[in-house]
């Protein structure tokens, strides 16, 4: 059941969208050749832990607990990457995703960056990962359907010749890290429901070079494109008001 959420609510969402922000930022500016993906975890961890804030990634359920404070992807990773020792060098595409859980209410938001200097493929990879996303929030603005959300999308995404990746959703958040809708990228979505005001979602899309079909690494966690093309992942939650969509943790 798709729960809307009051202005206090929103608030709430809001406050703990601040922290996951800092928490991404600080890991952002952190990005260059020679950091190992965990120092990237690292600065996330501080942030939540120094604002009170849970790491709701840690210890999520899945064949084994997730045992990270963050996902971090590199290249051809998709989702759920597990920081360790790996090495950035120049060139490499590393997406960077985080939530929490503040005073009861969560929030999640990813951030895809470049090591050093990249190939023109990878940089127009950067920028249509960040059109698909801003593309979201502005048909979200408009109301609607969320399938208007995903022809939209995936026209954008079609016409800068790059590939919207179906498995992975969006979905609705707040006092759980994943509540409904199931906020999909099929054409049309296995589930479609109505934008309105209160509604709040976690908005993902993840677009890549290749053909988008995905498999799941030796770690069980690790979603990986299986032509290894790169990918690109932004995520913001956003809330749905009178006064149009407000994003909760803009970083």
């Amino acid at each position: 059941m798709i729960q809307l959420r009051t202005p206090t609510e929103i608030a709430g969402i809001g406050r703990a969208g601040e922290i996951v922000a800092l928490a991404l930022q600080a890991a952002v500016d952190r990005v260059e050749p020679g950091v190992t993906t965990a120092q990237l975890d690292a600065a996330v961890t501080t942030v939540l832990s120094d604002a009170g804030a849970d790491a709701i990634f840690l210890g999520a359920i899945g064949e084994t607990p997730f045992p990270t404070a963050s996902c971090v992807s590199v290249n051809h990773q998709a989702l759920h990457g597990i920081p360790g020792d790996r090495v950035l060098v120049n060139g490499d595409l590393v997406t960077i995703d985080a939530g929490c859980r503040f005073e009861g209410w969560c929030a999640d938001a990813a951030r895809s960056v470049g090591v050093g200097a990249l190939e023109p493929r990878a940089e127009e990879l950067l920028t249509g990962g960040q059109r698909a996303l801003e593309t979201a929030l502005a048909v979200l603005d408009s109301r609607g359907r969320w399938s208007d959300v995903v022809r939209r999308v995936r026209a954008e995404v079609t016409g800068l010749r790059l590939k919207l990746i179906e498995g992975p959703t969006g979905h609705g958040i707040g006092r759980e890290l994943h509540e409904d809708p199931v906020a999909g990228w099929e054409s049309p979505p296995r589930a479609d429901f109505d934008v309105v005001d209160g509604l709040v979602l976690a908005v993902e899309p993840v677009v890549t070079t290749g053909n988008g079909r995905l498999g799941i690494a030796a770690d069980r966690w690790t979603l990986e494109t299986c032509d290894r093309h790169p990918t690109v992942h932004f995520e913001q939650t956003v809330a749905m008001t009178a006064k149009g969509v407000k994003v909760l943790t803009r970083w």
